[in-house]
């Protein structure tokens, strides 16, 4: 299901994206990580998208290689590295599949853009530590960023968003909207796009579940982390958290 969403949204998805806070917040904290790395390390971004942190890891000289469960996506980054020449192993994978997909162990294994809300329920969340846990190295990291979903219960804080971007084919209104059903319940984000010279809205839908960070940080050191740590966004609507 996330994939065939994934592959309808993926020739717009850099226009949703753009001017993302979260993309600055992310690369701003993961930095503090790739400090403690060799040059040469080995990076995994196994929620790469249109390949955007995939690009910007590479540029810094590390062996980056990226992932996907979408092919739409997948196919966009390459795109995107080609024109940068960058050499970036991409394939398409999803997260329970990548100790299949790759022989490869990684000294970091990153899941930016709060992703991990596409886990479909808990056994799918486990098998996925489980499945990550076997691509990093001895001593390599785990890192990845997440709403606070303690919070946004807690203050009801997922309004409705309307705003205007401009890409390459226009002026595009979005408006997102959200189907919230509770904890551990299969919930549904709706994007409804306009461009200005089309009379109908477009709307594409999204799944996501909800997971509170005591799920995570349990099913983190069930998997074989032997540590976990998070630490929040400015807003508090967001964290990251590094497992070792």
């Amino acid at each position: 299901m996330i994939r065939q969403q994934y592959n309808d949204i993926s020739a717009i998805y850099d226009i949703l994206s753009e001017g993302d806070d979260g993309i600055t917040h992310f690369r701003l904290n993961v930095v503090k990580i790739l400090k403690t790395l060799p040059k040469n390390a080995m990076i995994l971004d196994c929620s790469c998208g249109t390949g955007n942190h995939a690009i910007w890891l590479a540029k810094q000289g590390y062996q980056v290689y990226a992932s996907d469960i979408s092919d739409g996506m997948i196919a966009c980054a390459k795109v995107k590295a080609e024109k940068e020449k960058l050499n970036i192993n991409f394939f398409r994978s999803s997260w329970e599949e990548l100790d299949e997909k790759t022989n490869e162990q990684f000294d970091l294994v990153v899941i930016p853009g709060n992703s991990l809300s596409h886990l479909e329920n808990n056994e799918m969340m486990k098998h996925t530590f489980n499945t990550i846990r076997k691509v990093v190295k001895p001593g390599g990291s785990f890192f990845f960023d997440l709403r606070n979903w303690e919070k946004t219960f807690k203050e009801n804080n997922m309004p409705k968003q309307d705003f205007r971007v401009e890409g390459k084919d226009g002026v595009f209104t979005v408006r997102y909207s959200y189907e919230i059903n509770g904890w551990n319940t299969l919930c549904r984000m709706f994007v409804d796009m306009h461009i200005a010279d089309e009379k109908e809205y477009k709307r594409y839908t999204f799944n996501f579940f909800p997971i509170g960070y005591y799920q995570l940080h349990t099913a983190l050191l069930e998997a074989g982390f032997g540590s976990v740590e998070r630490e929040s966004y400015p807003d508090g609507n967001y964290y990251f958290a590094i497992a070792k």
